[in-house]
């Protein structure tokens, strides 16, 4: 675990969505998986200006060419459009890429290697 996640409990994707994961029932008596985390406080705006991003971004780098750059190269890049947003540049969707490098960062520390590069 990397000074960046230090701290952070990460559940296996594979313990989340089991067929035998644990199940809650709520009040009225249904039941249901539960899932311990919170994906309804995601901004959907934000995520669909970032999705438009990693599409423009596959179209021209290829589809999970992110997986290829170490965590610093992504970091340098999230403070850059960082740097750029807070200068006052507004030609480019800089949030939008800070939210994709961050989540690159992330995914690159965390070696998810369950999801494989595919040929273009």
């Amino acid at each position: 675990m990397s000074e960046l996640t230090a701290g952070v409990v990460y559940l296996p994707i594979e313990d989340i969505v089991a067929p035998d994961a644990e199940r809650h029932t709520n009040e009225k008596g249904g039941s249901q998986s539960y899932i311990p985390v919170r994906f309804d406080l995601v901004d959907g705006k934000a995520m669909f200006a970032m999705c438009a991003v990693l599409h423009e971004g596959a179209e021209k780098y290829g589809a999970n060419n992110w997986r290829l750059i170490d965590v610093e190269d992504h970091l340098n890049h999230l403070i850059m459009h960082a740097y750029a947003w807070l200068a006052g540049d507004r030609t480019d969707d800089h949030l939008s890429h800070i939210m994709c490098r961050a989540m690159f960062a992330e995914g690159v520390d965390l070696k998810d290697t369950t999801i494989q590069k595919k040929d273009d």
